[in-house]
């Protein structure tokens, strides 16, 4: 069954920042204002107009090859140029990120499969962890970075704060 992810798309509203908020709660993702509550993760727009935002987990049917669903990632943004995964978690403890990543890399196989011929110049992916925010993450994963990029021709960034999209 073909996906159409674009098609589940919404424009996000031209502001200087928003965030994205997972409460865990079988829900999907949804956006909100820096603030409104603790499970969040602020997305840095400058203003921009070309923010788009699907909302994945709990939204897009995306199952496994034995048809039962699978584990992917919870958001995806996109501007004129750039294509995001996001996977955002509430974990305390290290394990957080393999999991995380394998949520995103099994949502990156569905789009590329659904999707072969995306224009999107850039790609990236970013693992966040709101119970973490206030700690400086680990950004030294380096030999995961460099199989995201090989693998999936996408930038893999360990951060609680999305910066601008190109």
């Amino acid at each position: 069954m073909t996906v159409d992810f674009f098609s589940y798309a919404e424009a996000v509203p031209t502001q200087k920042e928003f965030a994205l908020c997972d409460d865990h709660d079988q829900k999907p993702v949804r956006i909100e204002h820096i603030g409104d509550s603790e499970h969040q993760v602020a997305v840095i727009s400058n203003n921009r107009s070309d923010y788009s935002f699907i909302a994945v987990d709990h939204n897009i049917p995306l199952k496994k090859e034995d048809g039962n669903d699978d584990k992917i990632c919870d958001a995806i943004l996109l501007t004129n140029n750039t294509v995001c995964f996001i996977e955002i978690k509430c974990w305390r403890g290290g394990t957080w990120i393999l999991q995380a990543s394998e949520q995103v890399a099994s949502t990156i196989e569905h789009f590329d499969r659904n999707h072969p011929n995306d224009q999107h110049t850039y790609r990236d992916a970013y693992l966040c962890n709101w119970k973490q925010r206030n700690k400086l993450l680990n950004e030294s994963r380096n030999e995961l970075k460099n199989k995201f990029h090989t693998d999936y021709r996408t930038h893999l960034y360990i951060a609680n704060v999305i910066k601008e999209l190109v």
